[in-house]
């Protein structure tokens, strides 16, 4: 009876034990909510540039390759940025500019939505899957993009927003409803009012972050590799193209090979590990061209070409398998097939399957777990002879499950209501501006209480009238040559002319209605507002000539009575 009873006990532990391996291994297997354009990419940095994570109150510093996910804040002080969001979006900082990634794609949900504190923005619009996907807001303003083109918005702080379409079309929401702004527009919202109708302006270059712009634009144009790459994965062509070369390797296809490694050089080894909340441990790698190498496709290793990378479309925070000790943690790279690849004697395994996996092979990384932080993991790593003294290594698919732990941040105050957070007390100083030796924390003005502001903020609601999809049969009725161009002339139809100001959903300025802002020669953007003040100023007195010219008549008709 007893034994009876134990082996019950034993085979109910079992069960247990199986069901609880079982919802683990599920756990892990379940589709992660992030997707390919999930965490946001910095792809180019010129002077200084610092991002705020949602997580943090302390700033770091922004490199190329820095990603970039939902709650960050990304600015600058003396310098540019450009920011890619996948499929051909871009948006680009000016000087002195301070932004808010308030929500980015996830599964099931598309929509981007920025907010511009302060500065220069130009938004890039390469391609668009749906409308208002992409919102843009601003203490004065909300924008609504339509269509692909080129938008500009000068957000002056305490003042006004100016809205600015080189090409395509938005909707620009305010207090008392919405209004279209299509090519060659501009419009300038303060609190939500709009002083003014949209009114035309040279659609040219007058700034060095006009010329800025164009520059990067045609520099990613240029940038055209020949078809070796998915279509997904299309925009990174360029960069593989100037920082390597392509070779073919049966049975993969053509694959991308670097130029000027080392030879002891191996992936996930220059650069290190950042904590992102959507997806957890994120690799930032050095190279300039590591940000679609590293987060798509996986590394194999061939001897008289050496680490070479295989094209994939699904991202991912590192592509590698972990391993996590007592006192140190490692990894290496993950192969085509999903095992850890290893190179022994200038052969690779891509399918090893063995419980332990060889120290010795060149794929390896290890270092110390409290170092998995550390500002530059090529540095820290151990080499063969260390890992050897760690003993036996067992790798996995799953990532580490710790989680940075976030040291107190001091405070300082400094004049002009400035703060200098930092969390060690060594600190140098450059390009004028005050940084953490380790930590990269950075000077920056009102740090603590615009840390509460990041996803707070005023914004307007759209107008469900303003849609492609609900005008979609009238639309087709008219002679107009695309669907964008038919959707703005039924709504200029609709637009009723006696409408002096065009804040209500139901209206829209067409350009028939703008001619008395229109002269011969279209204004350029510095020059617009004047025109136009000048117009109200000309209107007004002419209506002063009219009212006088009819009291003279009147009076003249007395005489003759």
């Amino acid at each position: 009876m007893k034994r009876a009873r134990r082996r019950y006990k034993v085979k109910k532990i079992a069960v247990l034990a199986a069901l609880l391996l079982l919802f683990v291994t599920i756990s892990y297997s379940e589709d992660p909510e992030y997707t390919n354009n999930s965490i946001a990419r910095l792809s180019y940095v010129n002077g200084n540039a610092f991002i705020q994570r949602s997580s943090e109150l302390a700033y770091e510093e922004g490199v190329v390759n820095m990603p970039i996910a939902q709650g960050d804040r990304v600015g600058t002080t003396d310098g540019r940025v450009e920011v890619y969001f996948g499929k051909g979006k871009y948006i680009r900082l000016d000087n002195d500019t301070k932004v808010d990634f308030i929500n980015l794609p996830k599964r099931g949900n598309d929509l981007i939505q920025i907010r511009i504190w302060s500065g220069h923005v130009y938004f890039s619009v390469n391609s668009i899957d749906r409308e208002k996907s992409l919102e843009i807001h601003s203490p004065d303003v909300s924008i609504y993009v339509l269509d692909e083109g080129l938008y500009r918005i000068d957000v002056r702080e305490n003042q006004e927003t100016e809205i600015f379409v080189f090409n395509g079309l938005i909707e620009a929401a305010g207090e008392s409803g919405s209004v279209l702004i299509k090519e060659a527009q501009k419009l300038v919202a303060i609190e939500g009012h709009f002083t003014s109708r949209p009114i035309r302006f040279h659609a040219v270059s007058e700034d060095s972050f006009d010329r800025w712009n164009e520059d990067r634009d045609v520099t990613l144009r240029e940038r055209m590799a020949q078809k070796y790459l998915p279509s997904e994965l299309d925009d990174y062509g360029g960069e593989l193209q100037t920082y390597g070369d392509w070779t073919y390797v049966d049975p993969y296809g053509y694959v991308w090979v670097p130029h000027d490694v080392r030879s002891q050089w191996r992936p996930y080894h220059n650069g290190r590990w950042v904590w992102i909340s959507t997806c957890g441990w994120t690799w930032l790698p050095y190279e300039p061209w590591g940000w679609v190498t590293y987060h798509f496709g996986r590394w194999h290793w061939h001897v008289g070409i050496g680490w070479y990378w295989i094209p994939t479309t699904v991202w991912g925070p590192g592509w590698v398998s972990w391993y996590w000790g007592h006192d140190y943690c490692g990894w290496a790279p993950m192969s085509y097939y999903g095992y850890p690849g290893v190179v022994i004697n200038n052969v690779y395994y891509p399918r090893y399957s063995e419980p332990y996996y060889p120290d010795y092979s060149d794929g390896l990384t290890v270092i110390r777990k409290s170092q998995l932080q550390a500002p530059n993991i090529s540095r820290v790593s151990l080499d063969h002879e260390s890992v050897r003294r760690i003993g036996k290594i067992s790798l996995s698919k799953n990532p580490p499950l710790a989680k940075p732990k976030y040291q107190n941040v001091s405070v300082e105050k400094l004049s002009e209501n400035k703060v200098f957070l930092y969390k060690n007390e060594k600190s140098t100083k450059f390009n004028g501006i005050t940084r953490g030796t380790q930590d990269k924390t950075i000077k920056y003005p009102d740090l603590l209480r615009e840390r509460d502001k990041i996803q707070q903020g005023s914004s307007y609601p759209s107008s469900p009238k303003v849609t492609f999809k609900k005008l979609d049969e009238k639309l087709k009725s008219t002679n107009s040559k695309s669907p964008v161009s038919r959707f703005i002339d039924y709504i200029s139809k609709e637009s009723s002319p006696s409408n002096k100001f065009i804040g209500t959903k139901e209206s829209y300025s067409s350009s028939s209605s703008n001619k008395n802002a229109i002269k011969s020669d279209t204004p350029s953007r510095s020059n617009s507002s004047k025109i136009e003040s000048s117009n109200k100023s000309s209107s007004s007195s002419s209506k002063k000539s009219s009212s006088s010219s009819r009291k003279s008549t009147s009076a003249k008709t007395k005489k003759k009575k």
